[in-house]
């Protein structure tokens, strides 16, 4: 088909309208929205990990466990020489019962001495001076039960228990050294509350908050978590708020690096239907024959968005990148220019 020809054809099957305006393919917005799904890197974390250390000056007199032991709550982690201690409660204990003989005695004589009183066998002044002693003796055996109190803290300190149910991560003392009081032994990470940390961009922090499907990805496996807290602290450096979860079923172990994964409530246009127009991300509608570009505020290159549209709305698909604000448009079916152009030749 010559030059000519093709130029009849195409006079005889588009408007010349048709020229001047830009050829166009649209779909309704309801047709091209999905549900939005976000994720972020996320870290399993334990809550506690503490670092046990002597309470006591003391000679470790056994470490009974092992880096890799799982111990439960209460159990013995680390045995102090205790002699010393022992002998401070016993000592303690001979002098509550000296003080508890006397302030007995001291109470016998001041009841007598009351008896007395009535009799008029003994002066009040004698009484006070009874009175006076029983209580002296009262205050040395209270003041020597806290000294005894004291002493029973110092023997329980000679004996390191786990405080919860744990896992042995290190050893940072030896059997037979010498521990002073801060003397870390032993390094315990907790088992039982264990939790996952994201750090979320605002409008993430919105999303999971709405969100009830929330997964944690590590190695092709998922694990199902609910959130527990997105703290109301905006990091200065990564503009970041930190988003705290719970698993619900099965754990991830402690230290894993993966990603949250959720599903949103709000509906999104795919990121490859945005064009960029004097600076601002955006779609082209129809309105009427022309291309109206309508801005979307918080739109990120190559993401994603919430167009805030009515779903009935006629987005323009193909020939897009080709258009301003207000030109003309020519709507095709599924036989458009391109099509005309592209045909066979002769």
């Amino acid at each position: 088909m010559n030059r000519a020809a093709m130029m009849a054809l195409l006079t005889a099957i588009v408007p010349a309208s048709a020229f001047t305006a830009v050829p166009v393919t649209t779909r309704p917005v309801g047709d091209l929205l999905q549900q939005s799904r976000h994720s972020a890197p996320a870290t399993v974390i334990a809550r506690n990990s503490p670092s046990l250390s002597a309470e006591i000056n003391a000679r470790i007199d056994s470490i009974p466990v092992k880096v890799g032991d799982t111990v439960e709550p209460d159990t013995l982690l680390a045995q102090l020489d205790c002699r010393q201690y022992d002998s401070l409660l016993a000592a303690a204990k001979a002098g509550m019962d000296q003080l508890a003989s006397e302030r007995d005695f001291s109470a016998a004589q001041l009841k007598r001495a009351q008896g007395l009183k009535l009799k008029k066998g003994i002066s009040d002044e004698g009484v006070e001076q009874r009175k006076s002693e029983w209580e002296s003796y009262s205050a040395r055996y209270r003041m020597h039960e806290e000294t005894q109190r004291q002493a029973q803290l110092q023997v329980d300190r000679c004996q390191i228990h786990s405080p919860f149910r744990a896992v042995v991560v290190e050893r940072l003392a030896s059997s037979g050294s010498l521990a002073t009081i801060g003397t870390p032994i032993l390094k315990l990470v907790q088992l039982d509350d264990i939790e996952v940390s994201a750090d979320l961009r605002e409008l993430e922090s919105k999303s999971l908050e709405e969100s009830k499907d929330v997964w944690f990805e590590f190695f092709n496996k998922e694990y199902r978590l609910t959130l527990r807290r997105i703290l109301p602290v905006i990091d200065s450096r990564s503009r970041t708020r930190e988003a705290r979860l719970r698993f619900s079923e099965e754990s991830a172990p402690i230290g894993a690096a993966g990603r949250v994964r959720w599903q949103g409530e709000s509906l999104q246009l795919p990121a490859n239907y945005l064009v960029r127009r004097n600076g601002q991300l955006g779609v082209f509608i129809v309105d009427g024959d022309k291309a109206r570009f309508h801005p979307i505020d918080g739109a990120v290159e190559g993401q994603p968005a919430i167009v805030k549209i009515p779903a009935e709305s006629v987005l323009i698909v193909e020939g897009r990148q080709r258009l301003g604000d207000g030109d003309e448009i020519s709507v095709q079916g599924q036989r458009n220019i391109k099509d005309v152009l592209s045909g066979p030749t002769e």
